[in-house]
């Protein structure tokens, strides 16, 4: 293969703020603007788009155009590769265009099969413009890792908009006015075309379903700004002068289940992996954070680096640290358990007091909201201010640990499979007595449905789901849900339970729980705009397709002292980790709570409750049609009161949407603004 420099170089700078340093940050962000009309209105697009993520831009900013076709970068250097990257980049030999917010992962084995010698030592985006020109579209179920990539392809004439399997980087578009738009971020996108900014009613009446409701919000093409688009997690699309379209080119399944013969080798096995996904994010120019708690997950990641990093497997490991917030006075403060990863591994902590839990509720909001599930502010500017401050660039975290590794009461049908009676009949007690289900669902849908071929179990699946949405549809939504919109919100969450029975891949209910849980991804929630990449080593694919085909019995069993479910989850993990976790937290029975913060804030906050939702308030969601203005009041009321209740969830998600719809009555050109932060 040609020397890289001859295959690929930096295009010619188009903007006049080339190399600009800004303050503010995020992940690298990119911009990207095509004139399907064949017109020159992509440059001045993109510089606009440009402008409206610089917070992102800590490295500079650069562009370049050709044509009809503009592309552009803030930069955020994380990776000592991209150092001496200059984006966008272009190809000599096939004229390609390439722009790329990406980290990819078993390099080694990618430049092999690219055939770059290692001493070339190329940028993560180099190799994705290589892999392209080498396998076209096939290219990206190659690459492992996190990325959103945009390719101008001029030979067929035609730009590719990209996203890895696990939807780590995110990537926007839309069309309007005969112009192509991708940002990795809604707003710039709004900022660069006369789109006009409504609300997705589509949108936010599936997020109001039970279906979606009571889960993690999943990432889908819709988002909540009408004609604004998601790239999918493990799609591409494809944008020609005939049209756009979105294709599929990786989904999870397919995977087998891996038999060992002795329990310890599934243990060892998810440790060799989980290293590697842990110790191929540490390759950083600074040092690495890490968002710490005292439960499993982000536990296992901080220890591991350290335990890599002792054993001399990273020899240019710049030093991990530990960040957590604390909540002081409430039962969900975990310092004591944090303090014991700290003195037992050696990573340093910082402990981040807050002053406040509110901010779910903003009478006046001001700047952009990418959708109506905020989290609470002002502890997390707080925490994020820190880790700035102390030079952190990359910073790992725990999240959707739980969605792999947690496991499942529901293995009946793998224990029957494998004549394990005695086990089978154990668990199924202990099923029952926990969750008072009935013995004919345990024994005919838990056990035996399961066991027939795939297709029959989906139909019978259906009528079972079908018949239980008829005879308990008024259990699903609270009541003081208006009654306009309730059949409309039951409809909605019985098509999308029929359409995963339809599409589920698995008959096991263990593994096709752990599926779903995984795919579609969970919706990010990077805090913009503060200069640090999250990273989240349980969100890789290597460790998603190697625990889906572990057996689901070997990740649960009920704990022999107590009937917590956490006491008994995570079993394989906790096997893993012996010897790498303290023995305080490697064998913790119960899982933190955070039940107290919504109180607080109730409590810090009710003057501005009060004021939207009380006597004489104008409620967004009232005047929508979502709530009863009345029955909504009360039970807020109810709720700060200390009666508690399945809907507590459904009612913060509902004063997150009341923030989100205020927000959109800003001017258009406040509506676009993201707040920055000052980084000293």
């Amino acid at each position: 293969m040609a020397d890289l420099p001859q295959r690929l170089r930096a295009c010619r700078p188009g903007l006049p703020f080339d190399s600009e340093r800004c303050g503010g940050g995020g992940v690298s962000g990119i911009a990207v603007a095509l004139d399907l009309r064949g017109g020159l209105r992509a440059s001045a697009a993109v510089g606009v788009m440009l402008g409206a993520m610089r917070y992102r831009a800590l490295d500079g900013v650069a562009s370049a155009s050709r044509g009809e076709v503009a592309m552009g970068i803030a930069r955020l250097i994380v990776t000592p590769q991209e150092a001496v990257e200059s984006q966008p980049l272009a190809s000599p030999r096939t004229g390609c265009m390439l722009v790329a917010d990406a980290r990819l992962d078993a390099r080694r084995e990618l430049m092999a099969l690219l055939g770059v010698p290692p001493s070339q030592d190329p940028s993560d985006a180099e190799l994705v413009l290589l892999a392209y020109e080498e396998w076209g579209l096939e290219a990206f179920p190659k690459l492992l890792g996190d990325f959103a990539v945009v390719i101008w392809d001029p030979r067929e004439r035609r730009l590719l908009c990209a996203r890895d399997t696990s939807g780590q980087r995110q990537l926007f578009y839309a069309l309007h006015d005969g112009v192509f738009y991708a940002a990795s971020e809604i707003h710039p996108i709004i900022r660069a075309s006369d789109i006009p900014v409504e609300p997705n009613e589509d949108r936010i009446r599936n997020f109001l379903s039970p279906m979606e409701m009571f889960t993690n919000e999943k990432q889908y093409a819709d988002t909540f700004y009408k004609g604004v688009h998601s790239v999918e997690a493990g799609g591409v699309v494809v944008v020609m002068s005939s049209g756009v379209r979105g294709e599929r080119y990786w989904e999870l399944g397919g995977v087998r289940e891996i038999r060992y013969r002795r329990e310890e080798e599934y243990a060892e096995h998810l440790w060799e992996v989980f290293s590697r996904c842990v110790g191929d994010r540490l390759r950083c120019v600074g040092p690495v954070g890490v968002l710490l708690s005292g439960g499993l997950d982000s536990s296992s990641i901080a220890c591991t680096a350290q335990a890599l990093a002792t054993r001399g497997e990273l020899p240019a490991f710049p030093g991990i640290r530990g960040f957590t917030s604390l909540f002081e006075g409430m039962s969900c403060d975990e310092r004591e358990f944090v303090e014991v990863i700290r003195d037992t591994c050696g990573v340093p902590v910082d402990f981040v007091r807050s002053d406040s839990y509110a901010g779910r509720l903003d009478l006046a909001p001001t700047g952009f909201r990418e959708s109506p599930n905020m989290s609470i502010s002002e502890p997390r500017n707080q925490l994020f201010g820190r880790i700035t401050r102390a030079g952190v660039r990359l910073l790992l975290s725990g999240q959707v640990g739980d969605s792999i590794v947690y496991g499942s009461h529901l293995v009946f049908d793998s224990l029957l499979r494998k004549g394990q009676w005695r086990e089978m009949l154990f668990r199924m007690r202990t099923y029952r007595r926990l969750s008072q289900d009935s013995w004919r669902n345990i024994l005919v849908l838990h056990t035996l449905l399961p066991l027939l071929p795939l297709r029959l179990h989906r139909r019978l699946l259906a009528v079972h789901v079908r018949r239980q949405y008829l005879r308990r549809w008024d259990r699903f939504l609270p009541t003081w849900i208006h009654p306009v919109i309730r059949d409309d919100l039951v409809s909605r969450s019985l098509d999308r339970s029929l359409q995963l029975t339809a599409t589920r891949l698995f008959s096991s209910p263990a593994r096709e729980e752990e599926r779903r849980l995984l795919y579609p991804p969970e919706v990010l929630r990077f805090p913009s705009p503060w200069p640090v990449e999250q990273s989240l080593p349980y969100a890789d694919r290597r460790l998603h397709e190697y625990l889906l085909g572990v057996p689901p019995e070997v990740k649960y069993r009920p704990h022999p002292e107590t009937d917590e479910f956490y006491a008994g989850s995570k079993r394989l993990l906790r096997q893993a980790m012996r010897g790498i976790l303290p023995e305080p937290i490697r064998t913790r029975t119960s899982k933190t709570v955070f039940a107290d913060v919504l109180p607080a804030e109730l409590a810090s906050s009710w003057r501005s409750y009060e004021a939207a939702f009380g006597p004489g308030g104008t409620p967004r969601i009232a005047e929508r049609g979502y709530v009863d203005p009345r029955l909504f009041w009360e039970r807020l009321v109810a709720l700060r009161d200390g009666r508690s209740g399945t809907d507590a969830v459904y009612l913060m998600q509902l004063v997150g949407l009341e923030t989100w719809l205020r927000s959109l009555e800003q001017p258009r050109e406040r509506l676009t603004v993201v707040q920055e932060v000052a980084v000293t």
